[in-house]
């Protein structure tokens, strides 16, 4: 038997809800990519928050809720010292037998998710508030039977009715309309390349410009240049690797696609001022079997 705390509450091994995820959980976190194990739900009620999901950067206001799904890499930026928030995790066996059953319904639930992850609107908070209110309710019932059919059921509508609300993104983005557009579809084609690729003219020819028009629009856009947006994300998923997975540096080079580990290593190094294994061995603390540790 899985024992909690008071502020913590189970259903089954796949759901776990979080009464205080506040800024003493947070500081654990701060300025250190990590992969997503479980999809997540974090509401709010205080404070602000400056939070990466996929290399996307959010300023995000209580009361606000955002939903991080299995997979994605997260960086935690900044937070408030009055930050006050629950978190809801969910096992990816949970969600994955979830949306099984929808078909490409649930395609569409999922890319509003990942393309909305933050939402702000005073009815949603609302609803989000009862969802877990009634997950809690379930997890405290004595009775057994059906707590997680109760709950995915639970789940599957509430994100199914409100993957289509109206969004509040907080966007920092500067330049002309055609120019976050140009920049949007930049990141569009970085997020399923850049594993591979880290030449601007790669991006560049993929959306029909030269590399100098495209690093001027990004430049224009975001402050940095385009290499050095291809070059956070590459440091963003290594260090993420590098934290979250029992992957071997060599095996991270290769899923880097490096020539080999001494060229990753150098790049590594040179990119954040220490060796990859180093990294690794200082911030091992932060490895936690689930986001959340109690």
């Amino acid at each position: 038997m899985i024992n909690t705390t008071i502020n913590e509450y189970r259903i089954g091994v796949d759901v776990i809800l979080i009464g205080d995820a506040g800024a003493e959980r947070a500081s654990r976190y701060i300025g250190h990519p990590f992969k997503i194990e479980e999809s997540m739900t974090i509401i709010y009620d205080k404070g602000e928050v400056v939070f990466n999901i996929n290399m996307q950067q959010y300023h995000i206001k209580a009361p606000a809720a955002v939903v991080v799904m299995t997979g994605q890499t997260c960086e935690l930026v900044s937070y408030s010292n009055d930050l006050k928030s629950r978190a809801i995790a969910m096992s990816r066996f949970f969600t994955d037998n979830m949306f099984e059953n929808l078909a490409s319904k649930s395609q569409g639930i999922i890319a509003s998710l990942l393309g909305n992850p933050i939402l702000g609107d005073e009815n949603d908070i609302y609803v989000f508030n009862q969802y877990y209110e009634l997950l809690r309710n379930i997890a405290k019932s004595p009775l057994s039977d059906f707590k997680i059919e109760a709950a995915r059921h639970l789940t599957l509508a509430m994100f199914y009715g409100y993957s289509y609300t109206k969004h509040r993104v907080i966007n920092n983005l500067k330049g002309t309309d055609r120019q976050k557009e140009i920049y949007t579809s930049f990141l569009n084609v970085l997020n399923a390349n850049f594993k591979r690729e880290r030449e601007v003219c790669f991006y560049a020819d993929k959306l029909c410009m030269t590399a100098k028009h495209l690093s001027q629009v990004v430049k224009d856009v975001t402050g940095k240049t385009a290499l050095n947006i291809i070059e956070e994300y590459v440091i963003t998923e290594s260090k993420a690797l590098l934290l979250s997975t029992s992957m071997s540096i060599q095996q991270i080079s290769d899923n880097l696609n490096f020539p080999s580990q001494s060229v990753f290593g150098k790049y590594f190094k040179r990119m954040t001022g220490v060796p990859a294994s180093e990294y690794r061995k200082n911030k091992s603390r932060f490895l936690t079997p689930q986001r959340f540790e109690r």
